[in-house]
């Protein structure tokens, strides 16, 4: 007796439970009973029985084979009539988190692409707590078994890898990497349609908590996580993924230059017997370059070097870069070949005769220009900004004092640059943006969305710009879109994107060492705090080593201090040393070297990523370099230089930006200035005597010194020159002046000595309990000191008794308050305060009872009073006018309307006390004159191409 199939009505022997022809159940008429037939489909996680139904919808067909990963099937999806691949998780690891994992990203991953050159799945099914993917079934056989029958043909290789690259391409849009690319997971359909399987080892790469170094970067499981943990397949592995570190997409780029090497050679691009030898090749080995075809393309051997550099900086960035070279080679060669066999062999003979007796007779010539050929040297150009504007981190730096932030960035491919410019024909206040250049292009374009940003940096895959504006770190797609706001950032004095998708940055405003924030964005956090016992203020311009292993930077130990140094932070100590002395603004190059600025010369000293210390002594490799080296406070002496990872710098030329000094002037009721007779220099915080006679001043630069000029003997000299003093004050006798003393990076005192130098200096107060301090003015009695104090970003005014030594805030205000000064009688206090949202004048008891008046209407700073105590006088927030007030300070306190005096530019001033004085007769006031400095816009940046060769000749560092 026989049964018919129900589906193809195939005649099957009665105790026959499945069609022999289509595999379709029968009915249950004869063999195994109905629950012994349950019992088979349930057993998934062993051999599954041909026939089997899983899902109530899935017939098992035959097995296809067994990986690390679990087992495949071929089976029929009864419900849309089609074949598919069932991968099922084996019941011995279902207890596994880590194979467990890896399974259910697999199922996510493969879900979210949908591209003609990748495998897809269809569903995930669990039955009895088992787990298994339906998958599309590629049929056809691997590149492997393809491979072991030989090496491709030319054609075939193209046509096989630029699928394999489209497909990479479709799954690195979606910021997925393979991991475990490999001939065995790609499959060649019998139409020669391309399919990657597999992508069981893959993860989003974005799709990640922030985490700060690769030494302790989470992935999945906890067992996956732990450093130096290799993922993949030895002699397809990257590298990175050999030494378990985090990598990214440019791991699959290094498995694809494995893959199109194998198919061009036949043979593996990094052999061993063992993995042990096949790790050590792909670590410190080179593929048989000789064994490559003699005719293949020059641009397809390019793609395979460029693939398969080690360091992953100088690989491909982007696969699509290796597709579009694979496109532009391929059939020429094929029709290159087919004319030359439609040549008369004939006039081939004669011809290849002709040209071996030539060779011989050259070969001599060839040979000795070939061994006397110096390599390509360096190539220089000149990119012109924009018409009308200038470099904006220079003009910043020389219209507000302040130290220069790097205002250009190229990409690491050396593709494009991006650079900050001001148009310098606008309206004072324009303000800056972010321009970007192709270096094939003759014209650069302004990135909108970027007004007002400085100091751009590019992310690693150059894709995004970091920049600062607003008072906050952003970021912005370089091809266009919208800026997207990274953290809050008071300041701003460097920053560095790592491949880990962390930012470090320094703002010092708030913290004096280097924060981290994640790309994405979220609260930044600390790095990196000053080593007190090593003086050491502040850190800034970092630059993170391309392994994320480490960052450099540069340490300041004092405002004054131009002696800069380097540093090196370990990620993986989380300490740091110092590498370099009277050295600033470091980066590492591919070429085995760190450079950075030493007085505006670019300098490079060889370094080694693996012991992360230096292996030579430094040497000079370009000059004139701009660099920023004497602009008080905060001075980063950052360059005007930017390096990429394939070999191209560029800078701007003109070496260290002029010194500026100031004098000071004596101002008369309508503005007209004549000289003061004081020593020319950086003048700084004036202050007349009661009599008249002496001014008492501050100079800056590398020295911060007291000095006295007597302007009736018309000399100048150094009151106190062996400390780093700030703002004096004279008593209201006029022997003594009182005056700050930094005592230390961290630590301050206050002074004072004798007007004529006689006497030695005395300390009138230890330390003041506050982060930093100023001292504004003196009561008339002389037993009360008026400053300005800063914790984090908050500026107060404390009043300090000299009899009680007791130090209180003037008023405890959530708003910054600054330029205090006590009236003629004691009595009063004016000062500038800002809870209006801009700085405005007022007058209050100087008692500290309650209530103030406000004096200005349209923002005022630097209060001062006439000697007479009848008028107050205080100077715009922009600082070009001076304002008068008719005042009443005997009893109540009364003022009239504030009138302008006059309006002047050039007269300077800054910080938090006053900057000019007025004369015993209220009828001139000592200013600040400030200096031009010769210094034109900068309109030009230098870029030289293949710029490596010349530093490799200049400072070898022993790297291959």
């Amino acid at each position: 007796m026989t049964v018919k199939c129900p589906k193809c009505h195939f005649d099957n022997p009665e105790d026959t439970n499945f069609c022999g022809k289509c595999a379709t159940p029968l009915p249950p008429t004869g063999g195994k009973t109905s629950e012994e037939l349950k019992k088979t489909i349930s057993r998934i996680g062993q051999d599954l029985a041909t026939g089997t139904l899983v899902a109530s919808k899935y017939r098992i067909l035959d097995k296809l084979g067994a990986g690390g990963m679990g087992e495949v099937y071929r089976a029929e999806d009864i419900s849309l009539n089609r074949q598919v691949a069932i991968k099922v998780l084996p019941d011995i690891f279902a207890s596994d988190p880590e194979r467990l994992a890896r399974f259910q990203r697999e199922a996510r991953v493969l879900a979210s692409l949908n591209h003609p050159n990748i495998a897809a799945i269809y569903g995930v099914e669990e039955v009895d707590g088992k787990r298994f993917l339906i998958l599309e079934l590629v049929e056809g056989e691997t590149l492997a078994e393809r491979l072991s029958k030989g090496p491709l043909s030319l054609e075939e290789t193209l046509d096989v890898c630029r699928q394999v690259a489209e497909g990479l391409e479709g799954a690195h849009e979606k910021i997925i990497i393979h991991r475990d690319l490999k001939p065995s997971n790609i499959k060649i359909t019998p139409e020669g349609k391309v399919k990657i399987l597999d992508f069981g080892l893959a993860r989003a790469f974005l799709d990640k908590s922030p985490v700060e170094f690769i030494t302790d970067s989470p992935t999945i499981t906890a067992e996956m996580t732990q450093p130096g943990v290799i993922l993949g397949t030895a002699a397809y592995m990257s590298p990175e993924q050999a030494k378990g570190k985090q990598v990214d997409k440019r791991a699959d780029i290094w498995a694809f230059g494995c893959i199109l090497f194998e198919c061009l050679t036949g043979k593996a691009a990094f052999p061993g017997e063992t993995i042990t030898e096949v790790l050590a090749a792909v670590l410190k080995g080179d593929p048989d370059w000789d064994a490559l075809p003699q005719d293949l393309p020059g641009n397809v051997s390019a793609v395979l070097r460029r693939c398969l550099q080690k360091d992953r900086n100088l690989r491909f960035h982007d696969i699509a870069d290796a597709r579009i070279e694979i496109d532009e080679a391929g059939p020429p060669q094929a029709e290159k070949r087919a004319a030359i066999r439609r040549f008369p062999i004939g006039w081939v003979l004669v011809i290849g005769a002709a040209l071996f007796i030539l060779g011989i007779l050259i070969r001599p010539w060839i040979w000795e220009a070939q061994r006397t050929a110096p390599p390509a040297g360096p190539i220089a150009a000149v990119v012109k900004l924009e018409p009308g504007y200038s470099l904006d981190g220079i003009r910043r730096a020389i219209d507000f004092n302040w130290p220069s932030r790097t205002a250009m960035a190229i990409s690491s491919d050396g593709r494009f640059i991006v650079y900050c410019a001001v148009d310098d024909t606008a309206a004072a206040g324009a303000k800056p943006r972010l321009f970007i250049r192709r270096i094939d292009e003759l014209a650069a374009r302004p990135i909108e969305g970027t007004e007002g940003g400085i100091a751009p940096f590019l992310s690693p895959d150059n894709r995004w710009v970091g920049f600062w504006a607003d008072g906050k770190l952003k970021k912005i797609p370089t091809d266009g879109g919208m800026a997207q706001t990274i953290c809050e950032a008071a300041t701003f004095f460097g920053a560095s994107w790592g491949i880990n998708d962390l930012i470090v940055f320094a703002d010092l405003a708030k913290h004096p060492g280097l924060s981290t924030v994640a790309a994405s964005g979220g609260t930044p956090a600390i790095l990196t705090v000053p080593d007190k016992a090593l003086e050491e203020l502040n850190h800034c311009l970092p630059s993170f080593l391309p392994d994320a292993r480490g960052i450099l930077f540069t340490i300041i130990r004092g405002e004054e201090d131009l002696n800069r140094r380097v540093a090196l932070f370990d990620a993986k100590t989380r300490k740091w040393k110092v590498l370099l002395d009277s050295a600033s603004d470091a980066r590492y190059v591919p070429t085995g070297h760190i450079v950075f600025l030493r007085w505006a010369t670019l300098m490079a000293v060889p370094f080694s990523l693996g012991d992360l210390g230096i292996t030579g002594q430094a040497v000079a490799v370009r000059s004139n370099i701009m660099q920023m080296l004497n602009a008080p406070a905060l001075n980063t002496s950052a360059g005007q230089f930017s390096i990429s990872a394939s070999g191209s710098l560029i800078y701007a030329p003109g070496g260290i930006i002029p010194d500026w000094k100031n004098s000071l002037v004596w101002v008369d009721r309508v503005g007209k200035d004549e000289p003061a007779k004081t020593k020319p220099g950086h003048v700084y915080v004036p202050r007349i005597s009661p009599n008249g006679q002496k001014i008492a001043y501050q100079t800056l630069g590398t020295k911060r010194e007291i000095w006295i000029s007597d302007t009736i003997r018309d000399i100048s000299f150094p009151l106190v020159s062996e400390a780093l003093c700030c703002t004096p004050l004279w008593t209201p006798d006029g022997r003594k002046v009182i005056f700050g003393v930094r005592t230390s990076p961290q630590s301050s005192s206050v002074f004072s000595r004798s007007a004529d130098g006689s006497a030695p200096m005395e300390e009138l107060i230890p330390s003041l309990s506050l982060e930093d301090w100023a001292l504004s003015s003196l009561s008339p009695e002389g037993s009360r000191l008026a400053l300005v104090g800063w914790q984090g970003k908050q500026a107060d005014i404390h009043l300090y008794d000299l009899t009680t030594k007791h130090i209180a805030p003037f008023r405890a205000a959530k708003y910054n308050e600054a330029y205090p000064a006590f009236s003629p009688d004691g009595s009063w206090l004016a000062y500038s305060s800002d809870q209006e949202g801009r700085y405005e004048v007022y007058v209050a008891p100087s008692s500290g009872a309650t209530g103030a008046i406000k004096i200005s209407n349209n923002g005022g700073t630097e209060p001062g009073w006439a000697r007479s105590g009848k008028q107050l006088f205080y100077r715009s927030q922009e600082g070009t006018q001076m304002w008068i007030v008719d005042v009443q300070t005997g009893g109540e306190f009364s003022a009239g309307k504030p009138r302008l005096l006059f309006q002047r530019t050039g007269l300077g001033g800054s910080g938090s006390t006053r900057c000019w004085d007025i004369s015993p007769d209220d009828q001139r006031f000592l200013m600040v004159k400030r200096e031009e400095r010769p210094l034109k816009p900068v309109t030009e940046i230098v870029i030289v191409q293949n710029w490596f060769e010349e530093l490799k000749r200049l400072v070898p560092s022993g790297k291959k």
